[in-house]
């Protein structure tokens, strides 16, 4: 039996995506396509369904199997394939997530998420994770802690990341977010990202660079266009009365994956 996928990255967080697949995806066939030596190799699966009142519906499954509540890179692919489908282009979609719905606009060429999920600010005590750096916590769709550092690259982020992911206080875990200031009046960070499910670095993390500009405006008071520098490349948040995402997403391949 054969499973037609087509593979896209967002700034290098990249997917597998089935556009209404018949299969049954447990969680074991998950990570059996994510698997990026005898799989196709990615950080997680879409799956694309329809959705009344909506151009379509996302589910977003992690490379371990689990299921994700939202993933922005993951957004902007699926609206990309979306778009390359229509013959009549749009100019906006809207989406149904697990938790929400969002709108996706198109913007000088490339997809720009409005980011309706942004909740929890301040829900944990975060001085129970010691340190004296600056810490952030929200909930941007998915949970995400931003940690302020001097030099991101000497970060053990499998040591430090895994510590903050599983800490006791963060019931249901949180990505990790290591965030530096690289040219405050620019308003440029570079940023690394510990990713729940994927339990490893990923080149991007949309949902956690959403994070670290409220971080940065919450701290400093920043506010319009701030410049996040990943693995990935260059993405772009603007703070205002709306929160927006975007950056580049790449079509790599399709194919079928042989079960």
């Amino acid at each position: 039996m054969k499973i037609p996928f087509k593979k896209f990255s967002g700034n290098g967080n990249d997917f597998v995506l089935l556009d209404h697949p018949q299969e049954k995806l447990t969680p074991a066939l998950i990570q059996k396509i994510c698997d990026r030596r005898f799989g196709v190799g990615a950080d997680g699966v879409l799956i694309l369904s329809s959705k009344e009142g909506f151009d379509g519906e996302m589910k977003i499954f992690n490379a371990d199997g689990s299921e994700a509540e939202m993933c922005a890179n993951g957004l902007r692919s699926l609206v990309t394939y979306l778009d390359s489908k229509n013959t009549e282009k749009k100019d906006s979609y809207f989406i149904k997530t697990p938790n929400s719905q969002y709108e996706v606009i198109k913007e000088e060429g490339r997809f720009a998420i409005e980011m309706s999920e942004i909740k929890e600010i301040g829900l944990y005590d975060l001085n129970l994770l010691g340190g004296e750096e600056k810490k952030f916590y929200v909930n941007t769709g998915v949970p995400h802690l931003v940690l302020l550092q001097n030099e991101v690259e000497r970060i053990n982020i499998q040591k430090e990341g895994s510590f903050y992911r599983h800490h006791e206080i963060f019931p249901k875990g949180t990505n990790v977010n290591f965030a530096e200031v690289l040219d405050e009046e620019k308003q440029s960070i570079k940023v690394r990202t510990y990713e729940r499910g994927v339990e490893d670095e990923t080149y991007s993390c949309g949902t956690g660079l959403v994070a670290t500009a409220l971080a940065f405006q919450t701290w400093f008071g920043w506010k319009g266009k701030v410049h996040l520098r990943t693995l990935g490349g260059e993405q772009v948040v603007v703070l205002g009365q709306k929160v927006f995402y975007s950056g580049e997403v790449q079509f790599c391949f399709e194919g079928d994956f042989l079960l």
